[in-house]
């Protein structure tokens, strides 16, 4: 149920429903639209690809309870889908929402796909080191993938859990970030734009939590239940179906880990305890992420 405190806005503007993954962001989202006639701006940097519905918690039409969503199977999972190309579609679905007197309501825990929306951010690259790009890459060609992997491990742990090894273009944009050559494209600062930049609209954010153990529980439980759902079916037909492994739509937790069961390198076991914990740390990065948002309002769900 959500509180009254949290009903009848009115504010004319749009409203972000933000925390981490399973707090429970889609259901509450889905309440909220169905009580102020509202439509759901989805920002959840993989539910924007076709055919990754189990392992991204994609809402059913069941669970969308008839409210439209937007920004949901709008990219080719073979292809790239940059917070750019997000930014811009997006804002043309909040600006129909608006103009049609609905409200908008944008629903993710993806924080770049977040602040990309709420915030007029540059995407131009204009701070790229082509010098340092140049260099890693005469690495990668010379001493190969898993040495360019191995230095990213040293220099950024935390990102190289998050890129394949065999994804040399990957590799070097995170030890480019590591260096501070460019800005970031996953859940750290931008080099001073998170509180410099103009905020794009009359925003009220609503950062739902939960307790930690609480919120770990049902990482795990839904972790289990993808995988029982048969999540790695689906990753399989994406393979087959041309999607390469070392695309960014198999970059996403579950998918990754998945797609390295298949491909023989450890057993389901691993695979599932590999999922929760990457999803735990994942969890805990979208907690940081979402606390700079001083003016957001907190609810404990």
């Amino acid at each position: 149920m959500i509180p009254q405190a949290f009903l009848n806005m009115n504010n004319n503007g749009v409203i972000f429903i933000v925390g981490p993954t399973a707090v429970g962001k889609s259901e509450f989202a889905v309440d909220l639209a169905l009580k102020e006639g509202g439509e759901v701006v989805s920002a959840d940097s993989m539910q924007v690809y076709t055919g990754l519905d189990l392992g991204t918690a994609k809402p059913s039409m069941d669970e969308r309870r008839g409210v439209p969503h937007h920004m949901i199977d709008v990219a080719n999972p073979r292809e790239d889908y940059s917070a750019a190309a997000y930014s811009q579609a997006a804002q043309a679905a909040i600006a129909d929402i608006l103009e049609r007197g609905k409200t908008p309501i944008v629903c993710g825990g993806s924080g770049l796909y977040i602040h990309a929306l709420l915030y007029e951010l540059d995407f131009s690259g204009r701070d790229r080191d082509e010098g340092l790009r140049a260099e890693l890459a005469k690495e990668a060609e010379e001493k190969g993938g898993d040495y360019l992997f191995a230095r990213l491990l040293e220099a950024d742990p935390d990102a190289a859990a998050h890129v394949h090894p065999h994804n040399i273009k990957r590799v070097i944009r995170a030890l480019e970030r590591a260096a501070g050559s460019v800005e970031s494209d996953g859940l750290r600062d931008f080099g001073g734009t998170f509180d410099a930049a103009k905020q794009r609209y009359a925003a009220r954010i609503i950062r739902l939590t939960a307790p930690r153990t609480e919120l770990y529980e049902r990482i795990e439980r839904r972790a289990e239940g993808f995988f029982k759902a048969g999540l790695a079916d689906e990753v399989q037909r994406l393979l087959e179906s041309g999607v390469p492994r070392a695309g960014t739509a198999m970059q996403g937790i579950g998918y990754k880990e998945v797609a390295a069961m298949l491909a023989g390198e450890y057993d389901e076991a691993e695979a599932l305890r590999l999922v929760k914990q990457n999803t735990r740390r994942y969890a805990k990065r979208q907690e940081t992420w979402f606390k700079r948002y001083d003016a957001a309002e907190t609810l404990s769900v």
